[in-house]
């Protein structure tokens, strides 16, 4: 087990423990200010705006963690769930959410809601930590919505990082951010279709491509083996990076539109 992993962290959603960031072994930094200072405090900017130009050109590239969480429902209660969902990224986005995310949710399958942060490093990771660790109302906000999703689980939620495996995947390396649907395959095997591979800690295997439309997902979905589904991204689930929107603007725009 890599000792530079923070212990938990899950962002986008209800269940937050930050309590071990500080034992990731990278120093603390500041990530974002409000007013821009005078003349003679611009050099320390600097390092900031130039820190905020490699995040942008590492997710242009894709990222080399994702941190997963994984929410796993009963049937028949998708619409209390949704409503949920969709109420909790509303809230903790408006309390400041340090860090855009992905909220997908199975369209094949038994149902579940993913929870996708994709990170360049280990030190990127433990950074996002630490700056949830301060935000105290947007963590109590997150537990509450956490409370509430008690009563629909299936069983308990999975999450944990994964690292990217280059050697195993194939095809346009996928970023996140990319497609409106996603094609996921779990397993410990080999891939048995293209798709970009990354790997957790304890050897499960998630291999991702996308696809613009449910047609192309569902011939994607026949080659990609019996451990994938289709998950459907979920705007109003998610926080998107800028990148995101200008990339597919009517489709982010759609999270406006059902608030």
């Amino acid at each position: 087990m890599n000792p530079t992993w923070p212990e938990r962290i899950v962002c986008g959603h209800g269940r937050v423990r930050c309590r071990h960031a500080k034992k990731t072994g990278f120093s603390k930094r500041t990530i974002r200010t409000r007013f821009w200072p005078g003349t003679e405090t611009m050099l320390k900017v600097l390092p900031l705006v130039l820190g905020l130009a490699l995040q942008t050109a590492a997710r242009a590239q894709g990222p080399q963690i994702l941190y997963i969480s994984r929410e796993f429902w009963k049937s028949g209660h998708e619409a209390a769930l949704s409503r949920i969902e969709a109420e909790a990224a509303r809230i903790c986005i408006g309390l400041g959410v340090p860090h855009p995310y992905l909220g997908i949710e199975s369209m094949t399958g038994s149902k579940e809601v993913w929870y996708i942060n994709g990170f360049a490093s280990t030190a990127e990771l433990a950074q996002v930590t630490e700056a949830y660790s301060k935000q105290q109302e947007l963590l109590a906000a997150m537990n509450r919505f956490a409370q509430q999703r008690t009563e629909f689980k299936s069983q308990p939620n999975s999450e944990g990082p994964a690292t990217y495996r280059p050697e195993l995947s194939r095809g346009a390396e996928w970023k996140m951010g990319q497609g409106r649907f996603l094609v996921i395959a779990v397993t410990k095997g080999n891939p048995h279709s293209d798709g970009t591979v990354f790997e957790s800690q304890d050897g499960v295997r998630f291999v991702v491509t996308a696809a613009k439309t449910r047609t192309e997902a569902d011939a994607k979905l026949s080659a990609a083996g019996p451990d994938a589904k289709i998950f459907a991204v979920r705007p109003e689930f998610s926080m998107p990076a800028a990148d995101w929107v200008a990339n597919d603007p009517s489709f982010w725009d759609s999270k406006a539109q059902k608030k």
